[in-house]
């Protein structure tokens, strides 16, 4: 696939779901950006099967902006299966992904593409100064171990990326996977970029306890066999303590050192190790066997319903 000459613009995908206090602001601020820059800028906004007035706000405020669409999926997906959504559907060969709660200056987007420009196929932003919790920290380094030992430690605040990636996330849109690691494990040209974090100013974060398992469960399920050599590891362990165990029992019964009960020590012993390396062991395999039953299917990662653009015109797929 040739990609056209396509150097002076760019896509920043903006994925939204209940974010109608944030739009304003936003819309606000992308204008103030766009006019203060010297290319293109398409915004594709994603409204994530909003259950408030997203979509219609979106759809309405957009005008302000030079170019804009709006995407609208059928129902929530999560926000990377939005992101893969305005990937496909964006025109330019560079695209930034940007949160429309903006945790960076909105200037980083010129900062991003210039670098794509002159040759990275990958430049991201970290947080400047920003340890995170306790959870957010043992999260980066298990990722680091396990996954992708590239991946900021800090974690990332906005990511861009140039026609190759883009391609190739077009080409296999993953369900119930982290975008992120997948274009870390493409092995481009890599850019870091240190940016200031900043607290949202409008709404309330919807990047719930719920939603960060279900990010820790996938990423490793889906780009690591950590889990399954974690569980292997941890049975051959028990696995030896029980023959220790068992032998002990023999020498003890021997020897007469200690007075055990007959039986209940070695039924002990195995209904412990039998069926805590079992239901385990089954709670990991069933995860990868979802995600195979997932790729099987070959259901999309997403549905789009309708694409509006930003004077009100829809787009027929």
């Amino acid at each position: 696939m040739q990609h056209p000459s396509n150097k002076d613009s760019v896509s920043v995908v903006v994925p939204a779901y209940n974010e109608e206090a944030s739009i304003p602001l936003f819309m606000e601020r992308a204008h103030e950006f766009e006019e203060s820059v010297g290319f293109a800028i398409e915004f594709v906004f994603v409204d994530d099967g909003s259950k408030d007035n997203t979509y219609e706000l979106l759809v309405e405020s957009a005008a302000v902006l030079r170019n804009a669409k709006v995407v609208k999926l059928s129902r929530n997906f999560g926000s990377h299966a939005a992101i893969r959504a305005g990937i496909m559907h964006s025109d330019s060969d560079f695209v930034v992904i940007y949160s429309i709660d903006m945790p960076e200056p909105i200037e980083d987007i010129e900062k991003m593409f210039l670098e794509l420009r002159d040759g990275y196929e990958l430049v991201y932003t970290c947080r400047e100064g920003y340890d995170g919790g306790f959870g957010s920290r043992m999260f980066a380094r298990l990722v680091n171990k396990y996954i992708e030992p590239t991946y900021p430690a800090n974690g990332l605040v906005g990511i861009a990326f140039g026609p190759k990636i883009k391609e190739q996330l077009n080409m296999h849109p993953e369900a119930n996977s982290s975008i992120f690691f997948q274009v870390f494990q493409m092995g481009f040209s890599v850019k870091e970029l240190p940016s200031r974090y900043l607290e949202r100013e409008e709404g309330a974060s919807k990047w719930t306890f719920r939603k960060k398992v279900k990010l820790l469960i996938d990423s490793f399920v889906m780009f690591s066999f950590a889990p399954i050599r974690f569980i292997s590891t941890i049975g051959f362990l028990l696995a030896f303590l029980g023959f220790i165990w068992a032998l002990a029992i023999v020498i003890i019964k021997l020897t007469g050192v200690i007075e055990l009960a007959a039986g209940w020590p070695t039924l002990l012993s195995v209904m412990l190790i039998g069926f805590g390396i079992t239901n385990v062991s089954l709670g990991v395999i069933a995860e990868y066997l979802v995600r195979d039953l997932d790729a099987t299917r070959d259901r999309p990662a997403f549905i789009v319903d309708t694409i509006t653009q930003a004077d009100g015109r829809h787009i027929d797929e």
